[in-house]
């Protein structure tokens, strides 16, 4: 219980109070349960203070000595601390919610106004305070030093803490959900187990950090993030302890650092339960077209297993990751819910049902099949970018109309090969149609990269020389001068292939 004499004595004066500090520095004062509410306390001399369970509602504490005090359970409802020392104060499980602490160690700083329910420490020093399980919601922290400082299991909510010296800290267990880290100094930090949760942490400095066990989920990050020399055995990406990396065993020395770095030019596009690849075409390529800066490929493809598919696209380390997903995302169930809808009205019967799924199952590895041959083909076709620097704009290949982009070589016939062929033996017009439909296949997919007209045509060129059925069809139609009839060899929305052109990779062969 509370030492009466000494909350007398606090209660009557802060100067005798300092003057019998002085006088008795022996003494611990016992001010537990204290009702301190409105008190005028600035200057007082609290320090080693045992305030276990005090009310401190709109106190004024400012140029208080509190180091070394014992604060826990504490309300500091807005109570004022400016330029307070509390530094190795023990703020156990105290009240702090809205807590102000921007500014603090800094000369000159100005006292704001508190608003109601907000804790002001501008100026406080923390250095080395026990702040385990404190609640610290919605608090901010900006530019406080709390190096050293125990903040283990401490509640930080949507906390600015942007700035905040932290380096040393012990924020084992902590909860950062959606809190602001940028720019923060954590160099030495223990983290481990803590939930980084939705955190910002551009240009945060983890040197020599501890991570082992902590949760990564949708953090953010950028190159000016500094991660060496990171203590790290392992960590998850989703939350409940999902999504291990690595899945089992431990991180080799660096190995943390190399998957973070890897990962700030790839967005994971994660689907639970299964893909419906058609609303993927469409709303990647509508991404791209509203994205055109942030150069979005895709660069792998992982089935998981139970239905989850992880597909891995690469974007610029300028792009902004977050608006693509979004983008990505909204795109993406508009055109599910649209085909769906769609599915739903064509199927009038249980027959019905089983014949469309399975053309669906068909049509989706046919989709599959086409995203893996545009990987490899992009190789190819940025090759021939790198050589011919010449950009179309990505305007000029959009195709408004869904599903664009992935076309059936079998649907492609003589009719679509300028000129009368008519002529010429069956044999001729079919060996000519299936030349054809390949390299519209072709055209096709070369439309989702954005290639250059010049970058089209030596991709052409590579494909007759990489297919040795392409270019027997080609040369017998040649032979047969059939060729020289024609004066478009493929008509393509986007690309004519003129006959002459095909004419002269054959020559030249």
């Amino acid at each position: 219980m509370i030492n009466e004499e000494h909350y007398a004595r606090l209660k009557e004066s802060v100067q005798g109070w300092n003057e019998w500090r002085v006088k008795n520095p022996e003494i611990i004062p016992d001010l537990r349960e204290a009702n301190l509410s409105e008190a005028n306390l600035s200057g007082a001399n609290l320090s080693r203070a045992d305030l276990t369970d005090a009310y401190f509602y709109r106190a004024d504490l400012r140029e208080a000595n509190l180091s070394g005090a014992n604060l826990s359970r504490a309300d500091l409802t807005d109570a004022y601390f400016y330029r307070a020392n509390l530094s190795e104060a023990n703020l156990n499980e105290a009240y702090l919610v809205g807590v102000d602490l921007s500014g603090a160690n800094r000369s000159n700083t100005y006292l704001k106004e508190a608003d109601d329910h907000s804790l002001v420490l501008s100026g406080a020093n923390l250095n080395g305070a026990n702040l385990s399980n404190a609640f610290f919601f919605n608090a901010n922290l900006s530019y406080a030093d709390l190096s050293g400082a125990n903040l283990s299991y401490a509640f930080l909510f949507d906390a600015n803490l942007s700035r905040t010296h932290l380096n040393q800290a012990n924020l084992s267990y902590a909860n950062f959900d959606n809190a602001n880290l940028s720019y923060a100094d954590l160099s030495g930090a223990n983290l481990s187990h803590a939930d980084l949760i939705r955190t910002q942490a551009l240009g945060a400095n983890f040197t020599s950090a501890i991570f082992t066990g902590a949760c990564l989920e949708d953090w953010n990050y950028n190159y000016g993030t500094k991660l060496n020399n990171i203590d790290c055995q392992y960590v998850y990406l989703k939350s409940d302890k999902q999504e291990r990396r690595p899945s089992s065993g431990e991180f080799a020395p660096g190995e943390f650092t190399k998957l973070f770095q890897k990962a700030l030019e790839t967005v994971d596009l994660i689907f639970r339960n299964g893909v419906d690849w058609e609303a993927f075409a469409y709303s990647f390529r509508k991404t791209q077209v509203e994205n055109e800066s942030s150069d979005l490929a895709i660069q792998n493809i992982e089935i998981k297993g139970d239905g989850m598919v992880v597909v891995g696209v690469k974007v610029s380390s300028s792009a902004d990751k977050a608006k693509f997903h979004s983008d990505f995302v909204q795109g993406y169930e508009f055109a599910h819910k649209v085909l769906s809808e769609r599915y739903k009205a064509e199927i009038s019967s249980k027959d019905a049902q089983i014949v469309h799924y399975g053309e669906q199952v068909q049509r989706q590895g046919e989709y599959i099949n086409n995203l893996f041959y545009l990987l490899n083909q992009q190789q190819t076709v940025q090759k021939a970018m790198a050589e011919n620097p010449g950009k179309i704009s990505n305007n000029n290949f959009y195709n408004p109309q869904f599903g664009g982009g992935f076309v059936d070589a079998q649907t492609v016939n003589a009719q679509q090969i300028d000129g009368n062929i008519t002529n010429y033996a069956p044999d001729m017009r079919q060996n000519l149609a299936e030349a054809g439909a390949e390299i519209q296949q072709l055209l096709n997919q070369l439309a989702q990269t954005n290639p250059t007209t010049d970058a089209v045509t030596e991709a052409i060129h590579q494909e007759i020389k990489r297919n040795p059925t392409l270019k027997a069809r080609l040369i017998s139609a040649l032979k047969a001068g059939v060729l020289e009839g024609l004066k478009t060899f493929v008509n393509h929305p986007l690309f004519n292939i003129p006959a002459e052109t095909i004419k002269g990779f054959l020559e030249a062969e």
